[in-house]
């Protein structure tokens, strides 16, 4: 993803000419620093580049930038000043949501998400919003939100990342990983037959589902008369969009 994004951006910078020289100075290191997929660059390039006059365009790539380079604080504010200019900004509106999960602050993700999923009707917004309210505990929610993934087919197509085990994460498609939620649902809820319904409808959208077989697992083993609690937590998702 990261990669792809450099790859357009450069694509993109390559008719960018500004008439002032030092400007235009700082347009090269920008360029160069994408034709070399050096983020830091690209981004101390256009960090000159608008210290001598700001432009929205250019404003919003910086956030991109702090963003595909995990620099979410920063991404967070410039995207917030973007959103300030120009409340139709989707692109700075999503970061935003997105920033503040990666920065642990779940209320205000799911604050800025309830923002942007009437706006973009995106099943990978629903899914990102239905994960922070299963975070918070808001279960209803989470489960109406993810009914509406699945409404959308398009889910099959859309990847998100979720994590399978300490460091290691697997890109799986949302309308899986949706089905695997509703699936965990149940599963506290101790409705062990629906949270298997649902984990075998993950398996069958994702057939190398690691985290939906292995909570298929832990609820085999849980349906088992006489079975206790074993302590391990289902695999959920990932709290971090990637």
């Amino acid at each position: 993803m990261k990669f792809k994004t450099l790859l357009f951006l450069l694509l993109s910078s390559s008719i960018l000419h500004a008439q002032n020289p030092t400007k235009q100075h700082y347009l090269d290191i920008y360029k160069r620093g994408l034709k070399y997929n050096d983020t830091r660059t690209a981004i101390n390039g256009l960090q000159g580049y608008l210290a001598l006059g700001e432009e929205p365009k250019y404003k919003d790539t910086l956030s991109m930038l702090y963003y595909i380079s995990s620099d979410y604080l920063p991404a967070l504010l410039v995207s917030q000043e973007l959103m300030e200019a120009d409340k139709n900004n989707l692109g700075a509106l999503e970061r935003v949501a997105s920033c503040f999960t990666q920065l642990g602050d779940v209320k205000k993700s799911v604050e800025y998400y309830e923002k942007l999923c009437p706006q973009t009707k995106n099943p990978y917004h629903y899914y990102q919003l239905a994960q922070s309210q299963y975070q918070l505990k808001r279960t209803a929610e989470c489960a109406q939100n993810l009914q509406l993934v699945l409404a959308d087919t398009t889910s099959k197509r859309i990847g998100t990342p979720f994590s399978v085990a300490e460091g290691q994460v697997q890109e799986v498609p949302v309308m899986a990983a949706a089905y695997n939620m509703l699936g965990v649902i149940q599963m506290e809820a101790k409705n062990y037959d629906n949270a298997n319904k649902f984990f075998t409808k993950a398996m069958e959208v994702f057939p190398n589902f690691v985290g939906a077989y292995q909570n298929m697992e832990q609820v085999k083993k849980l349906m088992k008369p006489g079975a206790k609690p074993t302590g391990s937590k289902p695999k959920a998702g990932s709290g971090k969009n990637g």
